[in-house]
């Protein structure tokens, strides 16, 4: 690759990240997760089919969904899908935003709300958030959301002062958590940019209905089927729960796994879970950073890139992820100009000719979603 044009001669060597049986896992959990070849037919069934999907970033977690959904909606569709509800955006699991589906929003809440609560503890008595005040601030949210009216953050805001319940020095953020968790709001269609609030009963059906070791049985063997092989510990730390809830869930499952163990981990898949597939070709991931083939692993993260690359390091400026052949191999964002959009790559090895048109293929499909000119800046070696 020296002397390409890309990067000079003299450049570093290839970086290699992970040995056979981690590219074989890595391999089952990008078929697991939709990837390769994806099948479901709308943004709503992939979401449901993975429960959740982290929505920390908005517009680049759309983008995450859509690489998974067949016919790759853009943007608009993306953005239709959650104005219908289709998908809602929440605080599930650790707690951060999450996308998930009407259905599933009411028992993951009631599983993972409880130790969300506490740990929120220590910041609600620095805000002088009690029960008290929760109990008066969920009364004037959802008189503020009933009947079909979506609410701004600053609406929501103004309204609570308006009630004697202050919203101001950051209490704002976790009144509306306490909201969420309590079942009082839930995402709301946007307004031009804006995210909003709507009421909770509204938009989120009735669900399944479990006690919780029904529950922890149900949320391992489906994050088993569409992220394994994993570890109890990646299943506690994606899901929020302690170690035993994770380890009590799998243990339900336990005549249906694989139990092996690779580079001292033990990995648990279903039993009929999909083989890895031999890529035909090079193959790019433009994946978001806060994508759940990242997000899903914490114990077995070290399988999709070397200690220490993951979070990304100071040096590495761009936060998305990049996969070549199923190995993170660098890091992107875009930049939009009056002209379109220019995607910038930051690289970790070198790349061959083929691999440099499997990225410039993957950001092709990248402008298609967003719907605009874009173009890829010269990339830059790390």
């Amino acid at each position: 690759m020296a002397g390409s044009g890309w990067f000079p001669a003299g450049s570093p060597a290839p970086l290699t990240l992970v040995g056979s049986a981690g590219a074989d896992v890595m391999q089952r959990r990008i078929v697991a997760q939709g990837l390769r070849d994806p099948s479901a037919p709308t943004p709503g069934q992939l979401v449901e089919r993975l429960v959740a999907v982290q929505a920390q970033e908005f517009a680049y977690a759309l983008w995450g969904v859509s690489e998974r959904v067949a016919g790759y909606p853009d943007r608009p569709a993306m953005l239709a899908a959650f104005k219908e509800g289709e998908l809602l955006r929440t605080h599930l699991l650790r707690p951060t935003w999450h996308f998930a589906v009407p259905r599933d929003v009411r028992w993951l809440l009631r599983l993972t709300a409880p130790r969300l609560r506490r740990q929120m503890a220590s910041q609600d008595r620095r805000h002088g958030i009690d029960d008290d005040v929760v109990a008066r601030s969920n009364a004037a949210l959802a008189a503020a959301v009933r009947g079909g009216r979506h609410r701004t953050r600053r609406e929501l805001a103004a309204i609570l002062e308006d009630a004697g319940v202050p919203a101001g020095e950051g209490r704002i953020g976790f009144l509306l958590m306490h909201a969420e968790f309590d079942e009082v709001l839930i995402s709301g269609a946007m307004n031009g940019k804006q995210q909003t609030y709507a009421a909770f009963d509204e938009r989120v059906l009735p669900g399944h209905e479990f006690d919780e070791e029904q529950a922890l049985t149900v949320l391992a063997r489906r994050y088993m089927a569409t992220r394994g092989p994993v570890t109890a510990k990646d299943l506690a730390a994606w899901a929020g729960l302690t170690l035993g809830q994770a380890r009590r869930g799998l243990a339900a499952n336990e005549n249906d796994c694989l139990v092996r163990d690779v580079d001292g981990m033990t990995l648990w898949s279903l039993r009929d879970a999909a083989p890895a597939r031999v890529s035909r070709g090079t193959v790019v991931d433009l994946l978001q950073g806060y994508d759940e083939l990242i997000m899903s692993y914490s114990e077995s993260r070290v399988l999709l890139a070397a200690k220490g690359v993951l979070p990304v390091a100071d040096y590495a400026t761009h936060a998305h992820a990049l996969l070549l052949d199923s190995a993170l191999a660098g890091h992107w964002r875009h930049q939009i100009t009056g002209a379109g959009a220019v995607v910038e790559i930051q690289l970790r090895r070198l790349v061959s000719a083929a691999e440099r048109a499997a990225i410039a293929a993957a950001v092709n499909r990248y402008g298609s979603y967003l719907g605009m000119p874009t173009t890829m800046a010269e990339p830059v070696l790390l």
